[in-house]
């Protein structure tokens, strides 16, 4: 190696320098033994000569030998330095180098790469270099070798991983291969220069996991980012913006201006925030619809500011986009919660984890007469009532810590010291991890529901006039007093007792006072009662006590006498007003008439009709001969038929103008009859006076309606109205069913009401009179002047036809005051524009009388005893 003035080595191959060296070694010899020949004349000389050419040669070639010595030398240094420079770059730089046979084998690696793959440099020598550093894409690898080596490229670059063989994690590199032809007998081999993109590779992934983050960040908190490039007047969105406006593309064009998408209300406001923004250097900051591309608005909070450019213009308008829907959903939501709690009739206190009040509403401030200013910071511990003891604030924080809440009803103190029920909720509020944070308890006042509860419940059990028990709750606990009394062998008794012409305390007093003596009898029998006894009230006058533990059947026939004399205390007014009642009471007795509760109070109420045989005040002990008798008043209204029609006769003319129906009971066999006086009250307490007069009602309508098929003249049918029916039953519709299957006209009907019937309720009968006037029905009153009804009163009812009792009319004209009352009556009518009709007229002298002071009609004798419907209806084609 010999380097030129020029700085570039030249190579002398080992060969010619032998071949050099040689031809001057003969020259030297033959050219200098030439030249001796021809200067040495005697062979001593051409010695000397020979000897100093000798030395000659040896000084030459020894100058020669320093001369390539030195060089050597030098370049021996300057190789070391070079190797020791290489060797130091090797070492220090980032950069691995191997040369690679063209069938892969590695021919020589460096240290660095020796070291990444962690064997030594023999080792590695041994292996293929794809095995050692792999290609991403082998087939890519060989497509790019080929093109290396026909010269098409002068290098390519690949990333790949060194994987060392002692587990260590792989090292990312980037390897550029080049290609080195064959020379100076070296063989065709790649050179392969592995950078470490360790570094790089983590700064690119951290930055991506930045990005990440940042993207993240912004799609977390519902942002994305915008930016306007002004002097493009082109904008950027990020993936959060599209996002937001629900775009459906992956990416919004560079043309979409969201101030073109502003809410109309919301555009002229932005616009001239934006403006301000850019003029002058100050923070944008909006909160705006925008309209999104499925065609909504939305709420979105903007913030950005303005960047400069080199020439001092505004360059760029960028910033963050929020969208605040689900905020403001969330805040109206809030605020309706807080109007809700505000306004709540539940009264609703929050505290801390300590049990600290921190707030109370509007609702609590109400109810419990404190305001939160009093109770900030304190325990709801001031309004204990008392009433609860450590057991139950146990269990109630025991369930607060086991669920999470606690309801229940509770008593707590208001302000005044009023203690009061409560239904209250508690609820634990916890944090993102289940620490408890506060208590919120809500409550509301039931005293009133307690109240309304403790109502139904005495009114389930409880007749609410006497506070007795009543009928079903007598019957569970006579059940339950027989079951008891089987078990232990006792005897027990049922004592009904039937309180003796109770009606007529209501109709001589009226209902109120007829109250008043049931509530002074029920309590005289209460205190009459032996221990453990029962008393109830069974229907409208009639009581039943349950006697316990009796020795002897005497002893309630004993009782009973006691019970008798209490009811007969009498009831004294305020006014001094004196009502005196009496009582028959039956007697059944466990077990030696009856084993069961109902039928121990069916042999009681059976007893009763006994103890009424024997006169008021009396008593009586069940036996089978009562129940038969029973049984045979039960079936009396199978047995009931129509009879008769009694013709009703207008006075000036004479014409039969109506007739009066009139129901009778004739005995099955015997055919003798039975007085009315008999057998409606017994419909009447046996409940049957409804059927019956139903019945009624559809035989008067269709025999009316065959009469008038038949030719016969029209009049007008009257049907007598029971009290209990009237009030008891829904008399409207039994008239409209009956018109309405029969096809009588309702005009031609006529009902008769009793005056006591009117006076009992007057404001409800004065409702019935109305919806039957309203059918077209004509109304009478029967037995008018027997009542203590008020003119005040007949003046409101709807009224056509008032009917003199027969009382009145009998005694004419031998009775003076029959016959004032009766002229009075008459008069009255006429001045209230109502038709009289008199009862019971049988003589001329009576018809007479009437006559002249001026009634429009009669019934009675004179004209006709009460016929059958075929004999009344000759009458009728005979008049």
């Amino acid at each position: 190696m010999e380097e030129t003035s020029t700085g570039k080595a030249s190579r002398i191959t080992p060969g010619w320098g032998m071949v050099l060296y040689l031809a001057l070694g003969v020259a030297w010899v033959f050219v200098g033994d030439a030249l001796l020949a021809a200067f040495a004349d005697d062979p001593r000389s051409l010695t000397r000569y020979q000897t100093w050419k000798g030395w000659a040669y040896v000084l030459f070639t020894g100058l020669l030998t320093w001369w390539l010595l030195r060089r050597m030398h030098s370049a021996d240094r300057r190789r070391g330095a070079l190797e020791s420079d290489v060797g130091r770059i090797g070492r220090y730089a980032s950069a691995g180098v191997a040369r690679v046979a063209l069938d892969g084998r590695v021919l020589w690696a460096d240290e660095r790469l020796c070291g990444w793959l962690g064997m030594s440099r023999q080792e590695a020598g041994r292996h293929v270099f794809s095995a050692l550093v792999p290609p991403s894409d082998m087939g890519w690898a060989m497509a790019q070798l080929e093109r290396l080596r026909s010269g098409q490229i002068d290098h390519y670059q690949d990333k790949r991983l060194c994987r060392p063989a002692d587990g260590r994690p792989a090292v990312p590199v980037l390897c550029t291969v080049s290609h080195v032809p064959a020379a100076d007998g070296e063989p065709e081999q790649l050179v392969c220069v592995l950078q470490d993109i360790a570094e790089a590779e983590a700064a690119r992934a951290a930055l991506e996991r930045s990005e990440t983050r940042l993207r993240l960040a912004l799609d977390g908190s519902g942002s994305g980012m915008w930016d306007w490039d002004m002097a493009q007047s082109q904008a950027t969105y990020s993936q959060g913006v599209v996002r937001m406006l629900r775009y459906d593309g992956e990416r919004l064009g560079a043309s979409v201006n969201l101030l073109e998408r502003l809410h109309p209300e919301d555009a002229v406001r932005v616009r001239q925030s934006v403006l301000r923004a850019l003029c002058a250097d100050r923070p944008f900051q909006e909160t705006a619809r925008l309209q999104c591309f499925d065609g909504t608005y939305r709420w979105f909070h903007a913030r950005g500011m303005r960047h400069m450019g080199a020439d001092g213009r505004p360059e760029r308008f960028s910033g963050i986009l929020t969208d605040l829907t689900a905020e403001r959903q969330a805040q109206q939501r809030q605020r309706l919660a807080a109007t809700v709690v505000d306004n709540t009739i539940e009264g609703v206190v929050v505290t801390d984890a300590h049990s600290r009040i921190l707030s109370v509403n509007a609702a609590f401030t109400r109810l419990m007469g404190y305001t939160e200013a009093e109770l900030l910071g304190k325990t709801p511990r001031v309004f204990k009532s008392g009433r609860h003891d450590r057991a139950f604030y146990e269990a109630l924080w025991e369930s607060l810590r086991g669920t999470g809440h606690w309801r229940g009803e509770i008593w707590n103190r208001r302000k005044n010291g009023e203690i009061f029920p409560e239904r209250m909720s508690l609820s634990a509020v916890h944090d993102a991890v289940g620490q408890v944070t506060h208590y919120v308890c809500m409550f509301s006042d039931i005293s009133e529901e307690k109240a309304q509860r403790e109502r139904l419940e005495f009114l389930a059990h409880c007749d609410p006039l006497t506070g007795i028990a009543n009928r079903a709750h007598f019957g569970e606990l006579l059940a339950e007093a027989v079951r008891e009394a089987g078990d232990r062998g006792e005897r027990l008794a049922v004592l009904q007792l039937n309180l003796d012409r109770f009606k007529d305390v209501n109709g001589s007093y009226g209902h109120a006072v007829g109250d008043e003596v049931l509530k002074h009898i029920a309590r005289q029998m209460q205190e009459a009662l032996r221990p453990g006894d029962l008393l109830g009230r069974m229907a409208g006058d009639e009581l039943a006590v349950l006697a316990r533990a009796l020795q002897r059947p005497e002893d309630a026939g004993a009782y009973a006498r006691e019970l008798i004399a209490a009811v007969a205390r009498p009831w004294r007014s305020p006014e001094g007003l004196a009502v005196v009642a009496s009582a028959s009471v039956g007697i059944c007795l466990f077990p030696d008439h009856m084993r069961t509760a109902q039928t121990l109070q069916q042999g009681a109420h059976a007893a009763v009709y006994g103890a009424k045989a024997l006169g008021r005040g009396a008593w009586c002990f069940f036996d089978e001969g009562m129940t038969q008798a029973a049984h045979e008043r039960l079936a009396m209204e199978a047995r009931l038929r129509m009879a008769l029609r009694q013709p009703q006769v207008d006075i000036a003319s004479g014409r039969i103008v109506g007739a009066e129906a009139l129901v009778r009971w004739f005995e099955p066999g015997s055919g003798r009859a039975v007085s009315p006086a008999q057998f409606i009250p017994v419909a009447e307490s046996s409940g049957l006076i409804g059927p019956l007069g139903e019945w009624v009602l559809a035989q008067v309508c269709l025999q009316g309606r065959q009469w008038r098929a038949e030719g016969l003249p029209p009049l007008t049918l009257a049907v007598n109205i029971s009290q209990h029916q009237f009030h008891l039953t829904d008399l409207s519709g039994s008239v409209a069913a009956a018109l309405e299957v029969s096809g009588y006209p309702p005009q031609a009907l006529e009902l008769e009401i009793t005056e006591s019937a009117l006076a009992a309720r007057p404001e409800e009968a004065r409702q019935v009179l109305q919806r039957l006037r309203a059918q077209g029905l004509r109304i009478a009153v029967d037995d008018f002047g027997t009542g203590y009804s008020s003119l005040a009163h007949l003046k409101r009812f709807p009224i056509d036809v008032l009917k003199i009792d027969q009382g009145f009319i009998r005694d004419i004209p031998r009775s003076a005051d029959d016959m004032a009352i009766s002229a009075a009556i008459i008069a009255m009518g006429r001045s209230l524009g109502l038709s009289v009709l008199a009862e019971g007229v049988e003589t001329a002298e009576q018809l007479a009388f009437l006559r002249e002071r001026g009634c429009d009609a009669f019934q009675g004798y004179l004209c006709s005893r009460p016929l059958p419907p075929q004999e009344f209806a000759a009458l009728l084609r005979a008049s």
